[in-house]
């Protein structure tokens, strides 16, 4: 009996790492640990920073989410799927260098934006610059993350973000009790990154030693080559990390610093399951999307398997927390807090339609259709402004804006979830 059980598990241990949800698996274990890291600090930041501190904090970190995405030029998606490992490595090369070229760039702008006055960056003063420095830690830690990605580094990968959000709670929650403030929690935000980086770069230092050294024309030759990915994908990812960071700008200016350090807390909750699985689950189904096309396998049923579990998690997930939110935010978050129960609770439609939408919107790339994902980014933002002109034009209240949000972005995720099932049916019709 007992040598039966234990070959039993060995079969299933054998199974799960052999399927296609085993990347997911393996980066669901870290995900798991790195949102119980979270719940722990967050906790405790909001009783030693001021709501209107989580509000200025928020605004430097949307501002640095404009950028971060794009800072390589989308092409760290490229570095996953290029079906030759060279040429893959040279765009972990053009990756970096584009970074860094972006990051100083930042800093020119926010220099000069300094220098004219009278705008949102020169009423934080010196804090704008810890802005470019957000960008160029964790655009280079995304970049190392596509690189491991592409050799089904998974659990490197899930380790590196356990520790990084170990570090970051730590170091903001110190901060806080001594009274860092927008400042503290903005460094612990940059700095996180930065550590470990050598470890999760290792096997592309490695493969640097033994390679040829990356020339200035080979820089430009790989944005020529690249350039219709790049006229793609970097608006749509601009327009789309706009679409959210509008939100941040409307509730600010429509209302106040203090309404945005609540709205940036559900926010937060609502994000994380985007952050720490949403966004592993994207790593994963890319990779099959290549490996199931170069063995002549079901891009459709793939599609359908991912669907069935994500909806499942979603719906269970943001329907339980839609209706806990708000007594469970004030009991975790502390006094006040029940203000973004309620905004969690209006937002989780919206969020359970993203929560898919973000893991699947990524085959936009593998199937050439970056125009559809540049076209839906452009719906988003215009469904803010919208939603943004009525509440100034009727004087609504956050609870009407906030449904408006929830309600029309909801809407568009759902049609690009349904877009990309329509798009892999097909593909699979055509070629298969």
């Amino acid at each position: 009996m007992l040598c039966f059980r234990t070959e039993y598990f060995f079969m299933i241990d054998r199974y799960i790492k052999n399927s296609q949800l085993s990347g997911i698996i393996s980066l669901g274990i870290g995900t798991i640990i790195a949102q119980l890291i979270n719940l722990i600090s967050q906790p405790l930041l909001t009783r030693l920073v001021t709501p209107e501190e989580l509000g200025t904090y928020n605004f430097i970190i949307s501002m640095a989410n404009l950028i971060i995405p794009i800072a390589s030029l989308k092409l760290i998606m490229l570095i996953v799927i290029d079906p030759d490992d060279e040429e893959a490595e040279i765009l972990t090369d053009v990756s970096i260098i584009t970074a860094i070229i972006g990051s100083l760039l930042c800093t020119l702008f926010i220099a000069i934006l300094l220098l004219i006055g009278n705008n949102a960056f020169s009423a934080i003063g010196y804090l704008s610059f810890l802005i470019p420095i957000i960008i160029i830690t964790n655009a280079l830690r995304f970049i190392f993350i596509s690189h491991n990605n592409r050799y089904k580094k998974y659990s490197l990968i899930s380790k590196m973000d356990i520790f990084r959000e170990l570090i970051k709670g730590v170091f903001q929650v110190t901060s806080g009790y001594l009274g860092g403030g927008a400042f503290g929690l903005s460094v612990g935000y940059a700095a996180s990154p930065t550590l470990g980086v050598k470890v999760q770069a290792s096997d592309y230092i490695n493969r640097f030693k033994y390679r040829k050294k990356i020339a200035f024309k080979t820089v430009l030759s790989i944005y020529k080559k690249k350039k219709d990915h790049i006229l793609y994908m970097v608006p749509a990812q601009f327009i789309n990390s706009f679409s959210f960071a509008l939100l941040t700008y409307s509730i600010i200016s429509l209302f106040s610093a203090e309404e945005l350090g609540y709205y940036s807390i559900s926010y937060m909750v609502l994000g994380l399951p985007l952050v720490l699985i949403s966004n592993n689950v994207s790593r994963v189904y890319l990779q099959n999307l290549k490996s199931l096309d170069q063995d002549g396998k079901s891009l459709w049923e793939n599609y359908k398997m991912i669907i069935k579990v994500l909806s499942l998690v979603s719906i269970i997930g943001f329907a339980i927390l839609a209706l806990i939110a708000p007594k469970a935010a004030e009991m975790l978050f502390g006094e006040g807090y029940y203000q973004s129960g309620k905004y969690i609770t209006i937002l989780c439609f919206m969020f359970a339609l993203r929560f898919i939408a973000s893991s699947i919107i990524g085959g936009y790339v593998f199937f050439n259709k970056q125009k559809f994902d540049t076209l839906f980014q452009i719906i988003l933002v215009l469904c803010g402004l919208f939603s943004h002109l009525l509440t100034a034009l009727f004087s609504l209240n956050i609870y009407n804006y906030l449904c408006l949000i929830s309600f029309t972005y909801g809407i568009v995720y759902l049609v690009i979830i349904i877009n990309s099932g329509y798009i892999c049916k097909k593909y699979d019709k055509n070629y298969n």
